[in-house]
């Protein structure tokens, strides 16, 4: 896990760093599911969205 990181001398957490990391590998996850029709069949698109965002950073949280 990384540790915290400075820029002009303001430290930022590393979850931003990770949320960073995983936002566009989660809007190419969301576009994918989208075409296929996966949200169609769900109750709250939006909760399995943000559930899909929380499981990638968990992915790289723990394999970087």
């Amino acid at each position: 896990m990384l540790s915290e990181f400075s820029i002009a001398g303001v430290y930022i957490p590393p979850f931003l760093l990770y949320v960073m990391l995983a936002w566009p590998v989660f809007l190419g996850v969301r576009k994918t599911l989208t075409y296929i029709g996966v949200f169609r069949n769900v109750w709250h698109p939006a909760l399995v969205e943000i559930a899909i965002l929380i499981g990638i950073v968990a992915l790289l949280i723990l394999y970087v």
